[in-house]
Order: structure tokens, then sequence, then C-alpha cells
């Protein structure tokens, strides 16, 4: 069915999608199993032309991770979700005691690394390769996905967007609850991919309490959630293949260029 206010040349079953033959217009270049596949986004994105070029490429490129194992702390641990993020925050007895306001930040920021360290290593355990998307839920998406939801953009501007917003890394400056009239007490910065800091003011008299930590770390990370991208398609794809799929946006994209307000 077609978008409301907008007709989409796919919408219609008999107008490109049953042409023959579908040829591959490109062939794949093998994974290398030297190192693990990135979940990191490019920092910034690079030339938009060709998009579709671009952006399928970008699934089959390795980096090695950016986390590296972490002792973690004795004193707090941290259970994260798909995303790296932390979902839940356990304290131990001792943390009031043995933990002053200026080390806080430091052992949050050793449990998040230690809790990161040991889903990595689950995934990694397995004895084969995990993609990137399986490590991370906010990797940069598969091949096919990227195909499937740049065919339902209908603009240009949104063509080349969608793309630069799927490739393109981004940071997340977020704050917690608590604050005095000219700054909050928590503060946490994230990547498409981690957290890269957590910062707890030592003038925060809650700084050493678990309760309100907890409230304030996870308070961040659920503002970091909802500011990262999230990339689906609405329609269903599953009687193509990439090939077809890839065919299709070529000429779409061509379509987009070609309406293109002057």
């Amino acid at each position: 069915m077609a978008v409301q206010g907008h007709y989409n040349h796919y919408d219609d079953p008999d107008e490109f999608w049953d042409d023959e033959p579908l040829e591959p217009r490109r062939t794949h270049r093998p994974r290398s199993a030297a190192v693990p596949p990135s979940t990191r986004p490019e920092s910034s994105a690079s030339s938009l032309a060709p998009l579709s070029q671009q952006a399928v490429r970008s699934d089959r490129e390795t980096q090695p991770l950016a986390i590296q194992y972490a002792a973690g702390s004795s004193l707090v641990s941290m259970d994260l979700d798909g995303g790296f993020l932390p979902v839940s925050i356990d304290f131990s007895s001792g943390w009031r005691t043995h933990v002053a306001p200026d080390e806080v930040s430091d052992e949050l920021m050793s449990a998040y690394r230690a809790a990161a360290s040991m889903r990595l290593d689950r995934l990694y355990s397995t004895g084969r390769l995990p993609s990137p998307q399986e490590i991370s839920e906010t990797a940069v998406p598969d091949r096919r996905k990227i195909l499937m939801v740049l065919l339902e953009t209908e603009t240009w501007e949104q063509f080349s967007e969608t793309s630069s917003r799927m490739l393109r890394d981004a940071e997340y400056q977020v704050y917690g609850r608590a604050e005095t009239s000219d700054r909050y007490f928590a503060e946490v910065v994230a990547d498409r991919t981690y957290l890269r800091s957590i910062k707890i003011s030592s003038s925060w008299p809650g700084s050493t309490d678990p309760h309100q930590l907890s409230d304030e770390i996870l308070r961040c990370a659920q503002q970091i959630r909802s500011l990262r991208p999230t990339f689906e398609a609405r329609r269903d794809y599953s009687r193509y293949t990439e090939a077809d799929l890839e065919y299709h946006l070529d000429r779409h994209r061509e379509r987009l260029l070609d309406e293109r307000p002057i």
C-alpha cells in the first residue's frame, strides 16, 4: 500500500519489479577473518555519490574493535543491552565506605568496560566470527537492510540524509536529573557503539549513594538509546534477492536525482 500523500513507483508490482533478467551489478569481496568486523560507523560521511555503493560497501569493511578488555571494579558491576548501554547496575555493600566522591566516575567506567568486554567475550567464544549486527544492534545495518531502507525514501534529500545517517558516527552528550542552578551532576557521553565517558561531580551529595547513582546513569542510558538512529523497512521484501534490491536501488536513485527540484 502506498504511503498516503506520496506515490511510490515500487508500489506498482508491474512496474520495474518484474523486469527480467536481473543481473548482479557487482561482485562480493570476501571478508577477512584476521580481524573482527567493526560495529563502528564512519566518523564522517564521505562523498555521497554513488550513495548505494557507499552504503553497501560499509558492511563489507573490517576494522579492529575499538574497545579493549578491562579488569573492572570490585565494587560495582553492570549489565548491558544489545547496544552496549547499561540496563542495570549492582553496587557492593562497601561502595559507600570504600569509594571517595572523586573516584566515582573512574569506578563506573571501569565497571562499564568490564561489562562490554564480557559481552564481546561471549560473542567470540562461539568459535565463529560474529557479524557487526550480532555484536551491536546499533551497528551499521547489514547490506540487505540498507538496500531496503533506501528503496523506501521518497526524495533525493531524504535518500541522502538516510544514507548519511546510516554510515556516520555521532556523539551524544546527555545529563541526569540532579542539578544545581548552573550545572548537572551526572554527564554521560556516548557514540553509536559505546559509552565514552561517565562523569559524576564530586560535589554532588548523592555521588556515593548507590540508588541515586543507578537512577542517574540508567536515565542517561535511556536518553542515548532514544537518540541513536534506528532503521527498519516498512514493506516485505522477502521475495527479492539482494541482487534484485540493488538493481532497483540503482534505478530508484537515478529517478530521485531526475526529480530533484532545480
